[in-house]
């Protein structure tokens, strides 16, 4: 029985540490250089990330925000760092402030604003000039 206990707890310790908790002060660490896009003939914001954020790059992390449900028919979902009701983007927000979220079947139905604690693979968008600079796929969210 003591074995089966102890694989339990091991079990239980790999699925709580597995993940890396960031947060929205460590995602800052991003910079943009303008470049020229062949393809639109015009320049555009390219993101160079930090040592500690490009090290999150494919990586399963842990981040806590405000919900932004932008077309739940459609599976648009947004975390950000400031609520909507609060211009999440006007003044002090940038692309960094806000993460496309690719949520897994299944999920809940959320509210506008509503504060949750996000699980996923976070990847580093580099060059797509129609989206933002972070996305989670295979997310999951827990509301807090």
């Amino acid at each position: 029985m003591s074995k089966l206990l102890n694989l339990f707890f091991l079990l239980i310790s790999f699925s709580v540490f597995s993940q890396i908790k960031t947060d929205w002060i460590e995602l800052r660490d991003v910079h943009y250089k303008s470049q020229y896009n062949e393809e639109f003939d015009s320049y555009f914001q390219v993101p160079f990330f930090g040592k500690n954020v490009e090290a999150l790059n494919n990586k399963e992390v842990k981040i806590t925000g405000y919900m932004l449900t932008l077309a739940p028919d459609e599976g648009v979902y947004v975390l950000s760092q400031n609520p909507y009701a609060d211009c999440f983007f006007c003044g002090y927000g940038g692309p960094e402030t806000a993460i496309e979220l690719v949520l897994k079947p299944g999920h809940d139905d959320f509210l506008m604003d509503e504060l949750v604690t996000v699980t996923g693979t976070l990847k580093l968008i580099y060059d797509d000039i129609t989206s933002g600079v972070y996305r989670m796929i295979n997310a999951t969210a827990i509301k807090e």
